[in-house]
C-alpha cells in the first residue's frame, strides 16, 4: 500500500476533499500534517465546524519554514524526515504553495518525491509579490521560491494562469499539470431540498465567498448599492460565513450593510455542503469577485447547480467558465449594471455540455492525480 504524506490544512474543505478521495478508497494510507496555526485552530473549533477527517491520520504540527530561525526550520526538516522514514512515506504532497512549498529546498534530505499543487493566490498573488519586490529580504524569498519549485517533482495547479505564473517566476517549465479539486456531482445533483437554510422563499442574490478581505465583499456592496429601487426590494441579499471569517472584515462589511436602506441582507453562518448547493440551486444570480483566484471550486458548483453566475475580472480559465459572466473592470457600476441584466433576462439557463461536466468532475482529476502519484512512486 502506498504510503502518502500531504502537508496540508485540517480546516480546508478542499484541502479534505482532496485527501479524502485517496484515503477512503483504501487503495493508499493518508497522513496530513499541518502547519502549527492551522492545527490550533482545527481543535479551537467545535466538533460541527471542523471537516470530517475520513480515513486519515493528522500528525501533530509543525512550524513553518523560516528564514530569520534557521536553526528551527532545519530541525523541523529533520522531522518531516523521520516522520517520512518512520512511515515509510512514498510520496509528499503539499497542498498549498505557500509558505510549504519551501521544503522543496530539503528534497535530498527527504529522498522521496515531492509535488506541490497551487491553488490561486499563492503562485498567482503572494510569491510574485515577493520577486517584485528588490530589498534583500525579499530577494532572498524570491531565490529560495524559485529553488524550491525547480526541486520540486512535480507541480500541478488548478489553472493554465497558475502554470503561466509558475514558468514566469521560477523558470520551471517540465512536469507541470493542470489538476483540480473537482466537484463531486454525484452528490451535488442529490435532492438537496430539505438543506434550505434561509429563513423565507423570497428570491434572493448569493455572495458565497468567505468573510474576508481577499473576497473584497464591500465591492459587492458599492454594487448593491447602486442598484434600482425595484431590485433592492424584490430580491434578498445572502451572504455566507457569519461569525468564521476575519472578525474585523465581518464588522467593516456588517456596517457597510446596516448604511443601506430599502434592501433585506440576510448573513446566515457558514453551512456544510448539501445547504450550499440548495442555495446555488435556488439563487437567481450567484455573485463571486475575490481580488485573486484560481479555478474556484464554488464557481464550478454554481454553474453545474444552473446558478447564473457573475465574476470578477480576472484570468479564469475559458474552458470551465466561459458560461459565467465575467466583469471588465473593477467598477461597482459595471456589477450592478450586470447584475441587473441577469436579473431581468428571463432566457433559459444555459445547459451544461458532458465534456465540461467530466473537466470539472472530481473523479476525473483525481484519477489525473492518482497517474502522477503511480509515475513518481514506481
Amino acid at each position: 500500500m502506498r504510503k502518502i504524506l500531504f502537508l496540508a490544512d485540517p480546516n480546508s474543505i478542499h484541502d479534505i476533499k482532496w485527501i479524502s478521495f485517496f484515503a477512503n478508497e483504501n487503495s493508499d494510507r493518508c497522513l496530513l500534517l499541518p502547519r502549527l496555526h492551522h492545527y490550533r485552530a482545527y481543535h479551537k473549533a467545535s466538533a460541527d465546524d471542523r471537516q470530517a477527517p475520513g480515513n486519515f491520520h493528522i500528525l501533530s504540527p509543525i512550524h513553518d519554514f523560516s528564514i530569520v530561525r534557521c536553526y528551527r526550520t532545519f530541525y523541523e526538516a529533520f522531522l518531516i524526515k523521520r516522520i517520512i522514514r518512520r512511515n515509510k512515506i512514498s510520496v509528499v504532497h503539499i497542498l498549498y504553495a505557500e509558505p510549504n512549498a519551501l521544503w522543496c529546498l530539503f528534497r535530498s534530505l527527504f529522498s522521496v518525491p515531492i509535488i506541490i499543487s497551487t491553488r490561486g493566490t499563492d503562485v498567482l498573488k503572494t510569491i510574485p509579490n515577493a520577486v517584485r519586490r528588490k530589498d534583500p529580504l525579499n530577494r532572498l524569498v524570491a531565490y529560495l521560491y524559485k529553488r524550491a519549485f525547480q526541486n520540486a517533482d512535480w507541480i500541478t495547479a488548478t489553472s493554465q494562469a497558475q502554470i503561466a505564473s509558475i514558468t514566469r517566476f521560477s523558470g520551471r517549465e517540465g512536469r507541470l499539470s493542470v489538476v483540480r479539486t473537482g466537484v463531486d456531482t454525484k452528490r451535488l445533483v442529490c435532492d438537496t431540498s430539505n438543506h434550505f437554510p434561509l429563513a423565507d422563499d423570497r428570491p434572493f442574490v448569493l455572495f458565497p465567498r468567505f468573510i474576508k478581505p481577499i473576497y473584497n465583499h464591500e465591492f459587492c456592496l458599492a454594487a448593491i448599492a447602486l442598484l434600482s429601487p425595484s431590485v433592492r426590494q424584490r430580491y434578498k441579499m445572502v451572504f455566507v460565513g457569519k461569525n468564521h471569517g476575519d472578525n474585523p472584515y465581518q464588522k467593516r462589511i456588517e456596517n457597510l450593510m446596516q448604511q443601506q436602506s430599502g434592501v433585506v441582507f440576510e448573513f446566515i453562518e457558514r453551512q456544510r455542503q448539501e445547504a450550499i448547493f440548495e442555495l446555488y440551486k435556488r439563487a437567481s444570480l450567484v455573485v463571486m469577485t475575490p481580488v485573486s483566484d484560481g479555478s474556484p471550486v464554488s464557481g464550478m458548483e454554481a454553474l453545474l447547480c444552473g446558478s447564473r453566475l457573475i465574476l470578477g475580472p480576472l484570468d479564469y480559465d475559458e474552458e470551465i467558465f466561459s458560461l459565467a459572466t465575467k466583469l471588465e473592470a473593477w467598477d461597482s457600476k459595471e456589477l450592478a449594471q450586470k447584475m441587473t441584466w441577469a436579473l431581468e433576462n428571463t432566457t433559459a439557463k444555459p445547459g451544461i455540455p458532458d465534456d465540461l461536466r467530466l473537466t470539472i468532475e472530481r473523479s476525473h482529476n483525481m484519477e489525473e492525480m492518482r497517474r502522477i502519484y503511480n509515475r513518481l512512486s514506481e
